[in-house]
């Protein structure tokens, strides 16, 4: 047994010794960073953006050196990425040819957990975790979904030597359902980037509440058709409702809500089309059950539309005293939320200022400051 003991202390000195040496070097080094791509498979949502916005920040550092990892490959031709990636970074891909993979000292997993390749030569890691659907309301997540995290993700958390929560409410959640060192946990918010607006889009109408997100059981579309209806029943709103998302699992129910004459279905847009969509908008609506951090409110926000979120899990600490809030169950709560911003000017105008001085702490930069930060301290 001492002599188990003996060996384990004699490979710690030797990896602390290493890591030593490795910051001693740094200031004439960078910092070789692996990165999973696979979130840029699909036409980007929350994820794929936090990434996007991610990597570019982080590639305009003198000090680092990107490798952008995505999936095996037994051919030239690798999978069609979606967005565009740093000029600086290097791509690279699990070879089954047998040609020699990059040498990292960190390796960074965006989206939960590190694919099965990329884990096994990782030195260091650190992951991303958006949030805890699959703990706290598992019923609401695909069954391959939950699934797979419930397999994957006690090793991972395990095995990660770092690990990043996009909001105090993801952090709070993680350590609540497992057992994890909270020195090695770590809040770092998100940040919102807004492109320059496309065109008007034709389908749009004259006045509209608005919903942005892909469709599936957690963000509560249904408690918004219910609240808007009976606005148009009572005739206290006169404009239309505007969805925009991919209608996603689970979900089929909604589409015949979406057809109606006062209720417009957009599908997924692009970025800068969708600028134009918040722009426009009325009111921007969010009722989700639960959200890691919660994009479309802040975008909203910061393009000056008076916005309500449901209040739950991130919302209220993503959106601060810039929006109102209900019950995420509460149809009627909703309905008298929207009601109040439609009647009372100054309340809509105090949102509104409101709104854009909150979204000035979100700064894609900060964000990846405070990640880089991370990344160096454990390699």
């Amino acid at each position: 047994m001492l002599g188990s003991i003996v060996h384990t202390l004699s490979h710690a000195l030797a990896d602390r010794v290493k890591r030593a040496l490795r910051r001693a070097t740094r200031s004439e080094s960078r910092l070789r960073v692996g990165v999973d791509i696979r979130p840029f498979y699909e036409p980007l949502t929350g994820i794929g953006w936090y990434l996007y916005h991610l990597l570019h920040e982080i590639a305009k550092r003198e000090d680092v050196e990107l490798f952008l990892f995505g999936d095996a490959r037994i051919t030239d031709i690798g999978p069609a990425l979606y967005a565009d990636v740093p000029a600086s970074a290097h791509v690279c891909w699990f070879d089954l040819r047998g040609r020699a993979l990059i040498d990292c000292d960190v390796m960074f997993a965006p989206n939960y957990f590190l694919p099965r390749l990329l884990g096994a030569i990782a030195r260091r890691r650190v992951i991303t975790i958006h949030d805890l659907t699959y703990k706290r309301f598992p019923d609401l997540l695909q069954k391959e979904t939950l699934h797979s995290l419930e397999a994957h993700m006690p090793r991972e958390i395990a095995a990660a030597d770092a690990i990043i929560c996009v909001s105090e409410s993801t952090r709070d959640d993680l350590l609540q359902y497992y057992q994890v060192d909270p020195r090695r946990v770590f809040a770092i918010h998100s940040g919102v980037a807004l492109p320059a607006p496309g065109t008007r889009h034709p389908a749009l109408p004259q006045r509209y509440l608005l919903f942005v997100s892909t469709i599936e059981p957690r963000k509560n579309l249904g408690v918004l058709l219910d609240a808007f209806e009976n606005l148009k029943r009572k005739g206290k709103y006169d404009g239309s409702l505007v969805v925009v998302g991919r209608i996603g699992w689970n979900s089929e129910e909604f589409v015949p809500r979406l057809t109606g004459s006062d209720v417009h279905h957009l599908d997924y847009l692009g970025a800068a089309e969708l600028q134009t969509v918040y722009r426009n908008a009325d009111i921007f609506v969010f009722p989700s059950i639960y959200e890691g951090f919660g994009f479309p409110l802040l975008e909203a926000m910061a393009h000056g539309v008076p916005s309500i979120a449901a209040r739950s899990s991130s919302l209220p600490e993503v959106a601060g005293d810039g929006a109102l809030y209900f019950d995420p169950r509460d149809a009627r709560e909703l309905e008298s939320a929207i009601t109040r911003i439609l009647d009372d000017p100054a309340l809509r105008d105090d949102l509104i200022a409101r709104g854009r001085a909150r979204v000035e702490r979100f700064r894609w930069e900060t964000t990846a400051e405070r990640t880089f930060e991370v990344l160096q301290r454990v390699s």
